[in-house]
């Protein structure tokens, strides 16, 4: 079950025998990053959320190009081809003020804030979702520019599962011109870091990835997590602004 391979987190290894398509698209929408180790940290007894966003850089250099959030409406679909292989298609369901419910070809759900922050997934007909960022992993701080960095730490909770302290760092690297099967884009160079938030900080090791966002479609189009690809396909966009 899950929606995040695409549009995170620790301990995904451990679990990956278990990650139907849905569970893989979750990991992709949110930078899916694998890590090393099967056996939860020491850490005390989790409460609550996380603090969100605790650090970013406020003002842009003079002259610098700066991006906005975008807008996503119902009806907008991406499909993505993950390693060479595998399509994974999901379409926004459902806008609220809250933020975008993204349905894939089996119904089930993953659940983005209005600043694209990933939130959670559930499967179809499910009332409790069983996998919830807390409060967020902020994938994006707008605007954005080249060389911004900003910072957020939130609980990665799975139904029945551990409670994961997770800080994840950002920083926009540069723009560049990005070729892939659904057209050639403008995209800017993210990468994103996070690590465990455990007593044992030397016990395991920083995550990785990179992805591409282009801001005329405010989506990325492709994404590096390890030895693993994803590119997009195609995509539908209702409007724009």
């Amino acid at each position: 079950m899950a929606l995040h391979v695409m549009l995170h987190t620790f301990f995904v290894a451990a679990r990956a025998a278990l990650l139907s398509p849905m569970r893989l698209l979750i990991l992709v929408l949110s930078f899916a990053i694998a890590a090393c180790h099967s056996t939860p940290p020491s850490t005390k007894a989790i409460e609550g959320a996380g603090r969100g966003l605790i650090a970013f850089d406020k003002a842009p250099p003079q002259g610098a190009k700066t991006y906005e959030q975008p807008t996503w409406h119902k009806g907008d679909r991406f499909v993505m081809l993950r390693g060479g292989h595998q399509r994974i298609a999901f379409t926004v369901s459902e806008v609220t003020g809250q933020g975008y419910t993204l349905t894939d070809e089996s119904n089930n759900e993953l659940l983005r804030g209005l600043d694209l922050s990933t939130r959670g997934e559930r499967a179809h007909g499910e009332t409790h979702n069983a996998h919830d960022l807390l409060p967020g992993d902020t994938r994006f701080h707008w605007p954005l520019w080249v060389g911004k960095r900003w910072r957020c730490e939130y609980l990665d909770k799975t139904l029945g599962g551990a409670v994961l302290p997770i800080e994840t760092a950002y920083e926009v690297e540069g723009l560049d011109t990005v070729v892939v099967p659904a057209g050639t884009f403008q995209a800017l160079r993210i990468l994103r870091t996070s690590r465990l938030i455990a007593e044992e900080k030397d016990a395991y090791l920083d995550r990785v990835s990179l992805a591409w966002y282009a801001p005329d479609i405010g989506m990325e189009v492709r994404q590096v997590t390890g030895e693993t690809s994803m590119t997009l396909v195609e995509w539908t966009g209702v409007e724009r602004h």
